[in-house]
């Protein structure tokens, strides 16, 4: 028989909140995925994650599931991965039902940076319950990172995703992208779900005439908020056709000044006379709450939000092209410039002529 020791012992129970809290990434955006677990002499009670926008959060869902099942928690322990918020919002504060149930003790692996959110560890510690903060704060952070990024820096979490070839090459010399990977699809899919918001240029929109949602998915995931970055207004000319503006909200960033017909009846659609890239970031964020950023443009839009993105998904095909439409052909760097980004995560796909490379930015750990 193996004995885990106390540390040990509080970092399974930390663990098993981080997974449940994955259940909700896609779903709670602008909010953070939250896990919480409540335990009592060594037995887990009872679970619960912040399902969806504007619903319970983890410790109240995790709370009340124990109280309705019939369950005495008073002098129990809880594991929740981000600080419980003290205020009134979508929900009533979770340190007032915490501290009504009679829990005695809370591990909170992050503290929340939301000043709104109020100073929920001080308000239990001052009700007689015991606050342990920083229980694997770093794995926590990573799993509600669009969350961190945004409420600290007032821009959404960036990521970058592109389907080269082995020379880096994103197009034919006749423009043609599809499909420079096939097997790997479903991993971009699952992008799209996670993230907020996907971006792409008029010229994807107009060229490829992509829907942007999320399909090849088993579970049932939210579509993103489609942003379109058209200089010109080109794409307000061919409205009616193009499948980006068929369902999902979708928000157009140019310089023209358009009016209601040139809408053509289409609803949904917000836009904004910014085109600077970090104007763009904080507009979304600002006026769209979006937390995180899926860029899925060509070359051009690429190397524009190349400075601000967090993470960078490379899928590459086992092709050669030569000539061509390269990744980041709209910079100019030289041998020793720095890339600021390390191999995160590295894949190989199922047929052995696919891969794809993940990689995170350095100041992001």
């Amino acid at each position: 028989m193996i004995f885990l020791n106390e540390d040990k012992v509080h970092e399974r129970f930390m663990k098993l909140a981080i997974v449940i809290a994955k259940k909700g990434i896609g779903f709670v955006n602008p909010n953070p995925p939250v896990g919480a677990v409540i335990v009592k002499d060594g037995k887990i009670l009872s679970m619960g994650y912040h399902k969806y926008y504007g619903g319970y959060h983890a410790e109240r869902d995790a709370i009340l599931s124990a109280l309705n099942a019939g369950i005495d928690i008073s002098g129990s322990t809880m594991y929740v991965t981000l600080e419980p918020c003290d205020h009134y919002g979508k929900t009533p504060p979770c340190t007032d039902l915490i501290i009504q149930s009679g829990i005695k003790e809370v591990y909170i692996a992050c503290t929340d940076p939301n000043p709104i959110s109020g100073n929920g560890a001080e308000k239990l510690r001052k009700n007689g319950v015991d606050v342990h903060i920083g229980l694997l704060e770093e794995e926590a952070r990573e799993l509600a990172k669009f969350f961190f990024k945004s409420v600290e820096t007032g821009i959404p979490y960036v990521t970058l995703k592109y389907a080269a070839t082995l020379d880096g090459k994103i197009a034919d010399v006749n423009g043609n992208s599809k499909w420079i990977t096939d097997e790997l699809r479903k991993v971009v899919h699952k992008l799209r779900s996670e993230h907020m918001a996907v971006l792409v240029g008029a010229g994807t929109v107009i060229k490829d005439n992509p829907t942007l949602n999320v399909r090849f998915l088993k579970s049932k995931k939210r579509n993103p908020i489609k942003v379109v970055l058209d200089k010109r207004g080109v794409i307000f000319e061919k409205i009616k056709d193009l499948n980006v503006f068929q369902g999902e909200k979708v928000i157009v960033f140019t310089e023209k000044q358009v009016s209601a017909p040139e809408l053509n009846g289409v609803n949904g659609v917000k836009i904004f006379n910014v085109l600077e890239p970090i104007e763009i970031l904080k507009t979304l964020y600002k006026e769209e709450r979006v937390d995180s950023v899926l860029v899925e443009g060509g070359s051009e839009i690429f190397s524009q939000f190349l400075p601000f993105a967090d993470e960078i998904y490379g899928f590459y095909g086992l092709k050669a092209l030569g000539k061509g439409k390269g990744i980041f052909e709209n910079i100019v760097n030289f041998i020793d410039s720095p890339f600021d980004f390390s191999i995160k995560h590295f894949k190989v796909s199922k047929n052995k002529k696919e891969f794809l490379v993940v990689m995170k930015r350095c100041s992001q750990g």
